[in-house]
């Protein structure tokens, strides 16, 4: 064989060779930049919606202390209302800052479902803020936003590929108040 043609082909086999790499390695660490960026962003929806749950849950824990103390349920203590209803709505104002990176980072159904639930605990404060207040409309309305509680906590946990099956039914079905807890004090 000509030295000539043999060193034409070492070097075109260098040449090959130095190409598959280079290509190999490309792929291999854009797939793992891929999957870097994938867990940092399920990191920040992860966070994004616990933080904008906890802040809607803080809304319909006050608005159901506010309906406790005007009688539309039979549970808890008083409150004073100038200072719940106020409360309501740095509540209100802490929620909306939190939408924005739910809007941000979720997927749209999660989005929906997160609408929907603030939209229900909207018409929760409505009918609190009433003359007059309709005891089963509150029920109503309050079971509803518990509903869609859950379906914002399962469009979440999809969003989040949380595989564990789901989560099982969340109710409030009692709005009673639960009896009370044995007294441990006098057990030996």
């Amino acid at each position: 064989m000509n030295p000539i043609v043999a060193q034409v082909l070492t070097i075109a086999g260098v040449l090959l060779g130095s190409a598959a790499t280079f290509l190999f390695t490309s792929t291999v660490e854009r797939a793992r930049w891929r999957r870097t960026q994938s867990a940092r962003w399920d990191e920040q929806r992860l966070l994004a919606y616990s933080e904008y749950a906890h802040a809607v849950k803080r809304m319909v824990r006050l608005c159901r202390r506010i309906a406790e103390t005007r009688k539309l349920l039979s549970t808890g203590q008083p409150v004073d209302l100038d200072t719940a209803f106020t409360d309501l709505a740095e509540a209100e104002t802490d929620r909306a800052a939190r939408w924005e990176t739910v809007l941000l980072l979720g997927d749209p159904t999660t989005i929906s479902a997160a609408r929907a639930w603030s939209e229900q605990v909207w018409q929760l404060e409505h009918i609190l803020r009433q003359e007059h207040p309709d005891p089963s409309a509150f029920t109503d309305a309050y079971r509803n936003a518990m509903r869609l509680r859950n379906d914002f906590y399962a469009h979440a946990r999809g969003d989040l590929d949380i595989t564990s099956g789901p989560l099982p039914e969340l109710t409030w079905n009692s709005l009673h108040p639960k009896p009370p807890l044995p007294d441990r004090s006098t057990t030996p």
